[in-house]
């Protein structure tokens, strides 16, 4: 084709200059004899939780460790068939901790009473429960199967990130109030935004239940509410 190389190589010529032009490009200018006021704003939510989260422990003590972990296997499998009959999805059982440790009997003196000897595995893990109301029935149906402690139980959210965007949006809006009572204060009115930081955010984490009431099965636990607070520092520009 007539001038088919030169034409080619023309239009990668052209396409860099584009492309160098948009990743050099100036950052947008302050209006001319603007003055930039920095305010601060902040933003909180107190939102019911929808998740709570039982934290389950099994050990098994053996003079043998193949005995004390297949014990704590099988106990573990009796408690992960019990919870996901209460209606919790297997993938919502999550491993924290796990550990095999081995404590030898002394070989002169009596043994310590309180103390415990040969092989201990410990396994600890997490049991996400999206029913709310269902946590007391699902920490009652891991102690009925096996499980030798219940370490605790705590409520949090299940999209704790549409929270958090929601703080920020309040947080910004705080920021804005607080900077047009100080242009209005010196005879400016605001006309655009320079920058926003991110200060400070309270992860929405989960929160310790409040009270544990065992009156009949299953098991009641009060809930308390989830807060998410976010700061923010916003420079605008403001004009007479």
């Amino acid at each position: 084709m007539r001038g088919g190389p030169y034409l080619i190589m023309k239009h990668i010529f052209f396409c860099l200059l584009a492309t160098l032009g948009i990743l050099t490009a100036p950052a947008v200018a302050a209006p001319t004899g603007a003055t930039e006021i920095t305010a601060s704003g902040n933003g909180s939510l107190s939102l019911p939780p929808d998740v709570a989260t039982v934290s389950a422990v099994v050990e098994t003590n053996s003079a043998n460790a193949n005995d004390a972990i297949a014990q704590n296997n099988s106990i573990y499998d009796r408690v992960a068939a019990a919870v996901t009959k209460s209606g919790v999805a297997r993938g919502d059982i999550t491993l924290s901790y796990y550990n095999v440790s081995y404590n030898p009997r002394p070989t002169s003196g009596a043994p310590n009473p309180g103390e415990r000897y040969g092989y201990t595995v410990s396994r600890s893990f997490s049991v996400k429960v999206r029913e709310i109301g269902s946590a007391g029935r699902v920490s009652d149906a891991c102690i009925a199967a096996g499980a030798t402690g219940i370490n605790g139980v705590s409520f949090g959210l299940a999209d704790p990130k549409t929270a958090r965007a929601q703080a920020i949006a309040k947080a910004v809006a705080d920021a804005r109030a607080n900077a047009e009572a100080l242009a209005a204060a010196a005879s400016l009115r605001i006309v655009g935004t320079k920058s926003v930081e991110l200060t400070g955010a309270e992860a929405p984490g989960p929160v310790p239940l409040g009270a544990m009431a065992r009156m009949n099965a299953p098991t009641q636990f009060d809930q308390s509410n989830v807060n998410v607070s976010v700061s923010v520092s916003v420079v605008f520009f403001a004009e007479p």
